[in-house]
């Protein structure tokens, strides 16, 4: 049988680093499929589109697949929708399903579009799926295994190599653990993945690093939702990885508490970790509650200190537009960024996911502005603050880059670069906010 997974690009692509880096759920499920015997590609439709919408054309393979599977987040899933009502209206007895974190918090609304629905993590029910044993519309995944999944064979990827051979991809994608024990109300990985970390086992970890190493990866990105959250298990790793120093410099998702072990900060460096992306979210101490972090402003502040001090880099991530965020906030947060040393950063609006505790509150309080998935990506202010003009936060976010990012010529002229990239595709949007903000902030 033939299989085509579909990974739908965003229609903006707010967060640079993630652009060519694939999503590891269709990966998985391609190569549980390739060695059941059956024919699998994968399109990540940064690297090559499934879909040309202008000339009403599906890819070859997608036209000969027997089964089409399209995982989508929030901000992609109007375009797994185009996609989606394309492929049955061409081929009406083709079947579609559809899964991720956006499927799998509104399933009757994907059922518009698909055939089934998959809600959950999807590879210990996708051969099933495919082979027709599980024919009910809505399918209820359930956590696998980390041990059971297989090393990922990157190569299923449409356009994932250059002409020369080598890949198309900047970081090799690589998993040691999922599911977080936090539970951030504006966060969906609980939902997906569970507040109980499963880790993989660390052998099976260096066997697919060692499969990096030699298809000529130098870098590695490990998707994991918080890489360290069960420490000796981390150790583990950090150790084997330590032992053979595998020439792959790497980065991870942490929370700021991994400040608290020393050792660990270490091990880390010495493993060649080269960065730690760190949700630090807010450094005003009523958001940081509202948004049920567990850490306090002094605590990310000592914690990026000892970060540094352990010669590592930092890429800080921070969320703005909490009920108590007001301007005074956004100056504020850029200023703690650069003397806190961050080395990179991202300044997120504050939005709410289907199937997270915001987005329920949001929609009880009817502050949401915009349904418009499209919107739903982080760059574009979709609740009503109560704190902060809608325009005067949206451009106060995208002032954050520029200011953020001037230390050097090319990173001044690339957040330049991005910020004008932004309101020129987003010109409709900002009239869109004009009209639904009560001050007369010019947004030009």
């Amino acid at each position: 049988m033939k299989i085509a997974f579909i990974e739908p690009k965003p229609p903006f692509n707010a967060y640079y680093f993630l652009n060519k880096l694939p999503l590891l759920g269709n990966l998985y499920m391609a190569r549980i499929l390739e060695k059941a015997g059956h024919e699998v590609r994968a399109f990540k439709e940064t690297l090559t589109d499934a879909y040309n919408k202008e000339n009403d054309r599906l890819h070859p393979f997608i036209r000969e697949a027997d089964f089409v599977g399209i995982t989508s987040v929030t901000q992609t899933v109007g375009r797994a929708y185009t996609i989606a009502d394309a492929v049955k209206r061409q081929f009406p007895a083709k079947r579609v399903i559809m899964g991720g974190s956006h499927p799998s918090a509104c399933p009757e609304e994907v059922l518009e579009h698909a055939d089934q629905v998959v809600i959950g993590e999807g590879e210990p029910v996708i051969r099933d799926v495919v082979e027709n044993v599980r024919n009910e519309r809505i399918i209820y995944g359930s956590h696998p295994d980390m041990d059971t999944l297989p090393i990922l064979d990157l190569d299923v990827m449409e356009g994932c190599r250059k002409k020369d051979g080598s890949f198309n991809i900047p970081f090799a994608p690589l998993m040691a653990s999922r599911g977080c024990p936090h539970n951030c109300i504006f966060c969906s990985v609980t939902q997906m993945f569970g507040r109980t970390v499963r880790v993989r086992d660390s052998a099976l970890v260096m066997d697919e690093l060692r499969q990096r190493s030699r298809e000529g990866f130098r870098k590695a990105f490990f998707y994991d939702d918080n890489f360290a959250a069960n420490p000796e298990k981390t150790k583990e790793l950090l150790e084997r990885m330590i032992r053979e120093d595998i020439p792959i410099d790497w980065a991870s998702q942490f929370t700021i508490h991994v400040a608290n072990d020393p050792e660990l900060l270490h091990m880390l460096k010495r493993a060649r970790c080269f960065s730690l992306f760190i949700g630090i979210e807010s450094i005003n101490p009523q958001t940081l509650k509202d948004f049920h972090k567990s850490q306090t402003v002094d605590l990310i502040e000592r914690s990026l200190e000892r970060i540094h001090n352990a010669g590592l880099k930092v890429h800080g991530m921070f969320m703005l537009g909490g009920d108590t965020d007001n301007e005074e906030t956004i100056e504020r947060t850029i200023r703690f960024a650069k003397e806190a040393g961050c080395d990179t950063a991202q300044f997120s609006v504050l939005f709410p996911i289907p199937g997270t505790q915001l987005y329920d509150n949001m929609r009880e309080e009817n502050r949401i502005l915009f349904d418009q998935w499209d919107y739903y990506d982080g760059s574009h202010v979709v609740i009503e603050p109560r704190m902060i003009d809608p325009v005067r936060l949206q451009i106060g976010v995208l002032k954050a880059y520029k200011k953020f990012f001037n230390t050097s010529l090319l990173r001044w002229f690339a957040s330049r670069l991005g910020v004008g990239m932004w309101y020129m595709k987003n010109r409709t949007f900002m009239k869109r906010l004009k009209a639904v903000s009560p001050d007369s902030a010019p947004y030009a």
